[in-house]
């Protein structure tokens, strides 16, 4: 009997209760998680994106969603689609609004461009797509490399810094 006491206060007692704080913390669970979701965002009621996720969770006191199992975006204007990201995993930062695509990450356009990266950053309040690392585009007839890009997202006009790479231009007589 009075072992069983012993036990059960030990049990109970305040110091257990770090002890078992400390061995299960929240903060490594998702409070939420979901599989195959789609979400849309829009700005001032116009569709803008459609992001499709195979799983989706958010953590305890964590203000970023962490998205994997494939992940892919199709960005819009007026109601069609003007480009696709698509990456392995990605997190959004819900403080900062912006998402970033990681791992296998495509950026291609509906006419002829496909770029390439580790990881590309899309802001989604000023609806631009960065990184700072490795890009490849390949197009119809070129391929360029260079390390920093910067677009829209419909990928009409973007910039590379320290550009490589086999391309055409035209010189204007």
């Amino acid at each position: 009997m009075i072992r069983f006491l012993f036990l059960i206060s030990l049990l109970f007692s305040c110091d257990n209760k770090k002890i078992i704080n400390d061995v299960i913390s929240l903060e490594d669970y998702a409070v939420e998680k979901i599989y195959e979701v789609t979400i849309t965002h829009t700005l001032n009621g116009k569709l803008k994106a459609k992001i499709e996720v195979g799983k989706m969770e958010r953590f305890y006191k964590n203000q970023t969603i962490f998205l994997s199992e494939g992940v892919k975006i199709n960005f819009y204007n007026k109601n069609a689609i003007t480009s696709t990201l698509t990456a392995e995993k990605a997190e959004i930062d819900e403080t900062n609004n912006f998402l970033k695509a990681l791992i296998n990450v495509t950026l291609s356009d509906k006419v002829d461009k496909t770029l390439n990266c580790n990881s590309l950053i899309w802001n989604r309040v000023s609806d631009e797509v960065y990184t700072e690392e490795g890009v490849t585009i390949k197009t119809n007839d070129e391929i360029i490399y260079g390390s920093g890009f910067k677009s829209d997202s419909k990928f009409e006009k973007y910039h590379i810094k320290n550009v490589k790479g086999n391309f055409s231009f035209e010189i204007e007589s």
